[in-house]
């Protein structure tokens, strides 16, 4: 299964002078572009959508490139789990991480148009609550489009405030000023995207939907006494990724394994999302299924 791949502002910009006599610019040549540009851009709008993404950018690049490839079994599910009893405070990313990357399958996007979403946690962010500032998460949505040779993410900023739910949380998030230009985006399908999102921090490492990649040429050798060994060299070959909902059983008499919100630690005040056995659906009927028809040995057919 082939993934959409989490594009950077340096791949997009170096790909647009790919071809031409004229040099492809450096890290450098961008941070000295938005150094110089803050202030003089009339568009602060997008100004700050760029500077955004590109302290992703920076961050993810630190953290090892880390990405999650989310299988369109798990991420339907991952959408519908309501959080309106979850602060929003208890939204971290997972594995101590400070970025991370969500791609999605090419030709099972979510909603038919979204292609990855980064994930970014920022130290500093507006509540729209008080107008005060807290810690939060920043999210681009990449639903394919380009401006100018470059991708164009749409950016929500997720306060993480505690006693706000995430389900008010995402109520209060402003409209987007990108709603009216370019590619437009359902409301719906941006929710569902920061939903997932959120849900993604709350599964943490639970290893019956969530493993670890390893190089492509290993795949054929991977087993339970040499897993270890092959994630850590794919990592050190720069590859650092973890296949979500990929074993998830669907077989068809069968309730497929789904995510379930419990809340656990002392008082259990600590929400967290695990995943459920599947079972056997309406297993008294089943069992109640006449047998034995046809087993008579004797019995010969009657041919025409």
């Amino acid at each position: 299964m082939k993934f959409h791949e989490y594009e950077t502002i340096m791949t997009g910009a170096r790909r647009m002078f790919r071809g031409t006599a004229v040099e492809p610019p450096t890290e450098a040549d961008l941070d000295n572009f938005l150094a110089s540009a803050q202030g003089v851009v009339r568009d602060s709008s997008s100004y700050s959508m760029m500077l955004l993404h590109r302290k992703q950018d920076i961050q993810w690049a630190l953290d090892q490139k880390p990405y999650y490839s989310v299988y369109p079994s798990i991420s339907p599910m991952l959408t519908k789990l309501q959080l309106d009893k979850v602060q929003s405070s208890h939204i971290r990313l997972p594995h101590g991480l400070k970025s991370l990357s969500l791609r999605f399958p090419v030709g099972c996007e979510l909603g038919n148009e979204v292609r990855t979403i980064w994930i970014h946690h920022l130290d500093q962010v507006r509540n729209p609550l008080n107008d005060t500032v807290c810690q939060g998460l920043s999210l681009g949505i990449d639903h394919g489009e380009v401006r100018d040779g470059l991708p164009v993410y749409l950016i929500r900023c997720f306060p993480l405030v505690e006693k706000q739910s995430v389900e008010d949380a995402l109520d209060l998030l402003p409209a987007s000023w990108t709603l009216s230009e370019g590619k437009q985006l359902a409301p719906e399908v941006i929710a569902d995207a920061v939903r997932l999102a959120c849900t993604i921090c709350l599964i943490g490492d639970d290893p019956s939907i969530l493993e670890p990649e390893v190089l492509s040429k290993d795949k054929h050798r991977v087993d339970q006494s040499n897993l270890e060994n092959l994630v850590e060299k794919a990592r050190r070959r720069g590859k650092l990724g973890w296949s979500l909902g990929r074993s998830i059983e669907t077989i068809p008499h069968y309730r497929r394994p789904h995510p379930a919100l419990v809340w656990t630690g002392v008082g259990r005040k600590i929400p967290k999302i695990i995943m459920r056995s599947g079972s056997v659906v309406h297993r008294d009927a089943v069992a109640a299924v006449p047998t034995g028809y046809g087993d008579d040995e004797d019995e010969k057919p009657v041919l025409p």
